[in-house]
């Protein structure tokens, strides 16, 4: 009998080798996972639900700090800490010059993208 993709349960973001950060602030992918503080954690939920797709850095700064961003280099600063970090999770950030950020999983397509 053929299957019927409809018909199937969704699997977890995770399942799908696709990164997830859960309520507490734990961003996990690949099997590995990293504890995030407030800040890089709103930057990477924005990034997150975005995998694949340019995200500006006004939206990463409203998403960050609703009241305004404290100076125009800060999310710069955050994501050049975050690199490193996200190496060990198999994940990559670009910069979008002009435009802003790209999150992608290293090593594999361009991060399939959600529709």
């Amino acid at each position: 009998m053929p299957s019927n993709s409809s018909t199937k349960e969704r699997s977890s973001p995770e399942a799908e080798g696709l990164p997830h950060i859960d309520k507490l602030g734990v961003l996990r992918c690949n099997g590995s996972w990293l504890s995030l503080s407030p800040t890089p954690e709103a930057i990477m939920r924005e990034l997150v639900d975005h995998i694949g797709e340019a995200v500006s850095r006004g939206d990463i700064a409203k998403a960050t700090w609703p009241a305004g961003a404290p100076h125009h280099h800060a999310i710069d600063m955050h994501v050049h800490r975050l690199r490193p970090r996200l190496e060990k999770l198999g994940l990559t950030i670009h910069t979008l010059r002009g435009r802003g950020f790209l999150l992608e999983i290293s090593g594999g397509p361009s991060a399939e993208r959600r529709t």
